[in-house]
């Protein structure tokens, strides 16, 4: 009974979306914006609960005498050591999988079938796509060769494919700082960072066995391969398929690397069954495929529009919602968010709100592995999307505190293992966010003082340091960078010493890097919502914070061993960080080749956004393009700004064309707090405060 309603309410949901039916009395919210907040978002916030106390240390949280870790035996099944967790080896299914209701699969002891897979994704990628008829019907998908072994993390893997893989963080206590490190010759197989080969350096030996670890990604990526050459499928769509697997990363789904494997397999594998999905994902490829090779945005656009009228037949037909009808409604809303279409995201981020409230719980976002991601790649829509452009379909507070429950009991059984630690920080950091847009409903709404908001608001940010201190606590491991290959002579133009010793993190912390950036983003938004509502003097600590950003964002894009699309994670610092440098001539150029940077990558600014820092900075030519002469503006960049324009041009109600100017963000902007006689002095900021 509980399931009908459900799938009605959300069936009427989505309806809205694709009708685009009008919503009159919808009021918005944000975290910088006006003065009314829906009432429900003002009881989020409860300073009185446990998790609103002073942080507490979550390593020490838990007893860990009784933990013990275990070895992974060669003989485990592929779902249990994909998801680092001991396997009892019970057949048909072990008592894991079991229980969590999962596929449970033996590796094959055949591995040659997977290597000719990998090889014929290589030859497929380089292919310019056919302009054969598109499929239609279900996709149809041959029987496929076994899975081979997978490699235990002791084993290094010396037949590794070409084409290195992710790094997959173990369990596997990582190593303090030597004495002295260098960056040695290394392996040909060696990588730094997902999807690029290391040419001139590697770390130690024992570094570089735990960064070579890509076995068991590697494995996947063959079982990927197979099922998308041997489905039946039009030469364009597996063109497509396998441009997804050879260039696109977890950073383009806005995700980290503890994602690979949902990115590079589990929507693929959903997609091969559900077109919508197909064709949404396709869409995607060919979209960053035009981008990276001067295309036309009409291949793209063919894709999209088939993937909504599949959707909109799939949801028309009456069939069952699955956890691929969620992906497909995320993978448009991705789309609407690159290319800077905000009003339509409003309706995407309406209908998955509906979609995971019917097919996900907060106990499957954290046991299951398929929900897990899904929450993870809704959740950052709905607090960031959700919060900043004003739409109310934000989840309840009790979804966001299920997961940060469960990622510190994690962070404390494995205080060694560096994903706990992320997914942890990640945790605070999204609940950070529902937690400040409800403190700031309720001063809005007169329902606490003044005094109380800035007692609550103090508490609020002694979890950003809760966050430092777990990010500071691998500070003192191997894999920060002391010297750095390849380095540029600095000139006058440069504004940060990207080359401080210690100031980045390599290998298996990568992400740790985007996770500063991500808490010292949030922690520039705080402070400068403090600022004005508590009218204290904070722009010097403004200006800190976004110089710091500016020097870990330069040292990432000077990294030589970087993924693919590794800027898209610099979207809401950068944005955040150019408000408050100073304003010479040579931070706003840094700023503005970061943005053509992010552009060029189809992240496209929306135009209010560059309307706002065309004020702050007193350049109107960036209204335009971001670089003088239109240096770097290429047609096809031209041609998404411009597909944007006409669909924002007529927005349906107040709500859309408030998002549509961001008055959400700007509303309250101040221009004199950006004023040059109050900018304090440009100074060069330390690592990682």
């Amino acid at each position: 009974m509980r399931g009908d309603m459900a799938n009605s309410q959300s069936s009427q949901a989505l309806a809205g979306f694709l009708d685009s039916m009008q919503d009159p009395n919808a009021s918005a919210y944000s975290l910088l914006g006006p003065t009314e907040y829906p009432e429900s978002v003002a009881f989020w916030h409860d300073p009185s609960a446990p998790t609103m106390r002073v942080a507490p240390s979550y390593q020490a949280a838990l007893p860990l005498a009784d933990h013990k870790k275990h070895k992974r035996t060669r003989s485990g099944c592929f779902t249990c050591r994909s998801r680092r967790i001991k396997c009892d080896e019970n057949r048909p299914v072990c008592e894991r999988c079991r229980k969590g209701s999962r596929d449970c699969v033996y590796p094959s002891p055949s591995p040659s079938a997977s290597k000719s897979g990998a090889r014929s994704v290589k030859s497929r990628a380089n292919r310019p796509p056919s302009q054969g008829s598109d499929s239609s019907g279900k996709v149809e998908v041959d029987p496929v060769s076994p899975l081979e072994p997978i490699l235990d993390e002791e084993e290094p893997d010396a037949t590794s494919d070409s084409r290195p893989s992710p790094i997959i963080p173990s369990t596997r206590p990582l190593h303090k700082s030597r004495s002295t490190q260098s960056l040695r010759k290394p392996s040909r197989q060696t990588t730094e960072a997902p999807f690029v080969k290391e040419q001139s350096s590697s770390p130690s030996a024992e570094s570089s066995r735990m960064e070579s670890m890509s076995v068991r990604s590697g494995s996947i990526g063959h079982s990927t391969a197979e099922l998308i050459n041997n489905a039946r499928l039009s030469d364009d769509l597996r063109f497509y398929l396998n441009f997804h697997q050879e260039f696109m990363t977890t950073p383009h789904f806005f995700l980290r690397q503890s994602c690979f494997h949902f990115v590079h397999h589990s929507l693929i594998e959903l997609a091969l069954q559900y077109e919508p999905l197909l064709y949404a994902l396709v869409g995607f490829s060919a979209y960053h495929h035009s981008l990276h090779n001067e295309g036309k945005l009409s291949t793209f656009l063919k894709y999209y529009n088939k993937a909504l009228i599949l959707l909109r037949k799939s949801l028309g037909s009456g069939e069952p919602h699955t956890e691929a009808t969620l992906c497909t409604v995320l993978v448009l809303t991705t789309t609407e968010e690159y290319i800077g279409d905000w009003m339509n995201l409003i309706d995407h981020h309406r209908a998955a709100h509906a979609l995971v409230r019917e097919l996900l719980t907060p106990e499957s976002s954290n046991l299951n592995d398929l929900h897990t991601n899904i929450f993870l790649w809704y959740a950052r829509f709905d607090v960031v999307v959700g919060i900043l452009a004003g739409t109310e379909t934000v989840l309840s507070r009790d979804w966001y505190l299920a997961k940060e429950q469960h990622d510190a009991e994690q962070a404390a059984l494995y205080p060694d293992d560096p994903s706990k630690q992320l997914e942890l920080v990640g945790s605070i950091n999204r609940r950070f966010g529902l937690d400040m847009a409800s403190l700031y409903a309720k001063l809005s709404r007169g329902m606490i003082s003044m005094e109380q908001f800035a007692i609550q608001n103090d508490l609020l940010g002694q979890w950003l340091e809760q966050a430092k201190i777990i990010l500071r606590g691998f500070d003192d491991y191997e894999y920060k960078v002391q010297e750095y290959p390849h380095n540029q002579p600095l000139t006058e133009d440069d504004i940060t010493d990207p080359y401080t010793p210690g100031g980045l993190h390599r290998g298996a912390l990568w992400d740790f890097n985007y996770a500063w950036i991500d808490i010292l983003s949030t922690e520039t938004m705080y402070k400068f919502q403090t600022m004005q509502v508590l009218q204290q003097p904070l722009l010097q600590e403004l200006q800190e914070l976004a110089q710091e950003q500016c020097r870990l964002i330069e040292t990432m894009v000077r990294w030589p061993y970087k993924e693919n699309g590794f800027c898209i994670m610099f979207k809401n610092s950068i944005g955040m960080a150019s408000m408050f440098l100073p304003k010479d001539h040579k931070h706003q150029m840094w700023s503005r080749r970061k943005m053509a940077m992010m552009e060029q990558n189809g992240y496209i600014i929306p135009p209010s956004f560059r309307m706002a820092l065309s004020a702050i900075w007193h350049a109107p030519e960036v209204n335009h393009w971001w670089l003088p002469n239109e240096e770097g503006y290429t047609n096809i960049v031209r041609e998404i700004r411009e597909l944007t324009a006409e669909r924002s041009a007529q927005p349906r109600d107040e709500l859309r064309e408030n998002v549509r100017d961001m008055k959400t963000l700007f509303g309250r902007l101040n221009m004199n707090d950006f004023e040059d006689g109050s900018s304090p002095t440009s100074t060069n900021s330390s690592h990682h405060p």
